[in-house]
């Protein structure tokens, strides 16, 4: 946290419905009166740091997965449990300026790391206590968009979000592997959204399975 990063080692995986942070795509770019989309209305902004890292400086783009920075030290495969730590969250509006409530918080905190913990469950032991080859998994959102549907108006606002993650020993604290990540859902068409969280959710899965793959082929 994912710019498309997390999260790839730390997950944060995203493919098919997430896309980098720019705001074109397959759709219009002016509706039937002529009038253009609004200028970045769908740009993320550059993910800030939340400190969870231990060296920014070593990132790199990712050879996998566009706008992402991520680090490996090539020791995973080593390890055979996992703790999930609490997942931070960092900002306290939306990339539009709209507060997120202390509520809107720990629904987004638990979202993602429920979608952690459902992918490393099923090839993994999750537990709660550091032991040996046991890897602690560190994670905070750093950014959030809210996805909204036209109200009178012909763009749809697109969701989604940025974080961050380390990967380290829980006993020593090696750092392990860490990443950085932003991403945004496309949607074809504007449409009623009933959930302004629902595109960073998506994000979250998406970042969730790429830590499970990374995590298969470090074996």
């Amino acid at each position: 946290m994912l710019h498309r990063t997390l999260i790839t080692v730390c997950g944060l995986a995203l493919a098919g419905c997430a896309q980098s942070n720019s705001s074109s795509g397959g759709r219009p770019q002016s509706n039937t009166l002529g009038e253009q989309t609004p200028p970045s209305v769908n740009t993320m902004p550059t993910p800030r740091h939340a400190g969870i890292i231990s060296d920014y400086a070593r990132l790199r783009p990712s050879p996998d997965f566009p706008d992402t920075l991520v680090w490996n030290s090539g020791k995973l495969g080593q390890y055979k449990r996992f703790i999930v730590d609490p997942v931070q969250v960092i900002p306290s509006d939306s990339t539009r300026g709209v507060p997120l409530t202390e509520a809107d918080k720990r629904r987004l905190a638990a979202d993602f790391r429920y979608e952690i913990v459902d992918v490393l469950q099923a090839t993994y032991p999750v537990i709660t206590v550091p032991a040996p080859k046991t890897a602690r998994v560190k994670t905070a959102i750093t950014e959030v968009a809210r996805s909204a549907g036209p109200d009178n108006q012909w763009f749809r606002w697109e969701g989604g979000a940025a974080a961050e993650m380390e990967i380290v020993d829980s006993q020593t604290g090696e750092p392990l592997a860490s990443a950085i990540d932003t991403s945004t859902v496309r949607v074809r068409e504007p449409g009623k959204v009933t959930d302004p969280f629902s595109d960073a959710k998506l994000v979250f899965r998406h970042w969730a399975a790429r830590l499970g793959k990374m995590l298969l082929s470090s074996k």
